[in-house]
């Protein structure tokens, strides 16, 4: 598939997308070590903020969420990169599984329980929470649902709060593997 949607570079932003790229050419996302980084070398976006730039009211919303999902949760990172490849592996995202093979790495999955998650193949768990996540992620991803029973251990698992953001996490980055669908978004060099 080709790319959709031309990269929007810097001189050809209005004010309200630079506001937007500025989020992202600065602190935790741009500093040295991050696991990987969404801004490209000749300028812009590679990744979802590239579409995001097309409705900045909804890009700063967006921008904020992503923000959340990976700064933000009681969830740790690494069963937060557990459920956010599991989807990625789910909807067969390319540019999603780029990222967060990465990001994974740096939570400290291992290549082969990253790519275990392709085939639903549990990584050794450092947790019970860990655990929770990849059970309660699944039954998500095939049911768009929980049943009572799932539920009830979800909540046992990982609070209500908990299961909350993993069904705003799951929610989320189904959403952006929609919207890199659409728009044709390829990870650099494909």
């Amino acid at each position: 598939m080709t790319e959709r949607l031309a990269r929007i570079t810097p001189d050809a932003m209005t004010s309200e997308q630079m506001e937007i790229y500025s989020r992202f050419t600065g602190g935790k996302r741009a500093a040295p070590g991050a696991p990987f980084s969404l801004l490209h070398p000749e300028g812009g976006f590679i990744g979802p903020p590239n579409a995001w730039l097309l409705s900045p009211p909804l890009g700063r919303v967006l921008e904020r969420i992503g923000w959340t999902m990976r700064h933000e949760l009681q969830l740790s990172d690494r069963a937060c990169e557990i459920a956010i490849l599991l989807v990625a592996f789910h909807r067969d995202s390319p540019f999603e599984l780029y990222a967060h093979r990465k990001a994974g790495r740096a939570a400290g999955l291992t290549d082969t329980e990253i790519e275990g998650l392709a085939t639903r193949t549990p990584p050794t768990f450092e947790s019970d929470e860990e655990r929770q996540v990849f059970t309660t992620t699944l039954a998500i991803l095939d049911k768009q649902n929980l049943d009572d029973a799932q539920y009830a251990a979800a909540v046992a698992g990982l609070g209500e709060r908990g299961l909350f953001e993993l069904v705003a996490l799951v929610g989320y980055y189904d959403q952006v593997a929609t919207q890199l669908a659409v728009f044709g978004v390829e990870p650099p060099g494909s």
